[in-house]
């Protein structure tokens, strides 16, 4: 056999394949959820492949750094803890955009073109497109409605290339690019902070008053003082308060 006849016998197991998983019950259901939307379809197909490409990236970041020699132990969990910080922001960045973007797009696209798609150009584009299916004898045009054409054709293909273009820059650009660069570096400086405080204190090396007042013991030390502070009230007092009243209740 030989080498050509195997690339073909190949091709025709990864076709065999391909068509044994679109039968699959998670491929149906993407058919049917995408059915009739190419633009969706793609659009959500390139910006889950990029998110998916920076989730196993970021696992790869946060596993090199933590086992990663070179980086002293005091601040390997730091590293580490930057690494997953920048990639779940990323990730959260991209969906939220895409997302955002999918939702606003098509009132930012009627907004943007208003101009290309009011009656005046529809009218005028349809007379051009009426003259040229004159020329070229176009019976489907004829037969459909140029107005249904422009509508349906024209306006829609325009739409999705815009939504594709729009969401994807969004998500990929803005998202990604953008708001995680100026959002990532206070961020982890705080969480940098969190994490030396945290270990700080699980080692014993901050003082007291530095530690966190919220934990149940200090909490119980805290309630002690404020039982020791309060003046004690002598019971004699409150023995000649009872006798002063009786007497007056009594008189009266």
């Amino acid at each position: 056999m030989n080498i050509q006849a195997i690339g073909v016998n190949t091709l025709k197991g990864i076709g065999r394949g391909i068509a044994k998983a679109t039968n699959l019950k998670p491929a149906v259901w993407l058919g049917d959820k995408f059915d009739g939307n190419l633009e969706k379809a793609l659009a959500t197909a390139v910006v889950g492949s990029i998110i998916a490409k920076d989730g196993i990236g970021c696992a790869m970041y946060v596993t090199q750094s933590m086992n990663n020699k070179k980086i002293p132990d005091e601040k390997r969990k730091f590293v580490a803890a930057l690494d997953l910080t920048n990639g779940l922001l990323m990730i959260g960045a991209q969906i939220g955009m895409f997302l955002a973007m999918r939702k606003y797009s098509g009132t930012i696209f009627n907004k943007i073109f208003k101009k290309s798609f009011n009656p005046i150009a529809k009218s005028n584009t349809v007379s051009r497109m009426r003259m040229w299916a004159a020329k070229k004898g176009e019976p489907v045009l004829r037969k459909l409605g140029l107005e249904k054409v422009f509508d349906e054709k024209v306006q829609k293909s325009a739409l999705d290339v815009f939504k594709f273009v729009l969401d994807t820059a969004a998500a990929t650009i803005v998202g990604k690019r953008v708001i995680v660069p100026l959002i990532a570096t206070p961020f982890a400086s705080k969480v940098e902070k969190w994490l030396d405080k945290r270990e700080k204190r699980k080692n014993g090396e901050l003082p007291v008053e530095e530690s966190d007042k919220s934990a149940p013991s200090m909490k119980g030390s805290e309630k002690a003082e404020e039982v020791k502070s309060q003046p004690k009230i002598d019971e004699e007092e409150i023995t000649n308060l009872l006798d002063l009243y009786k007497k007056n209740h009594t008189e009266s």
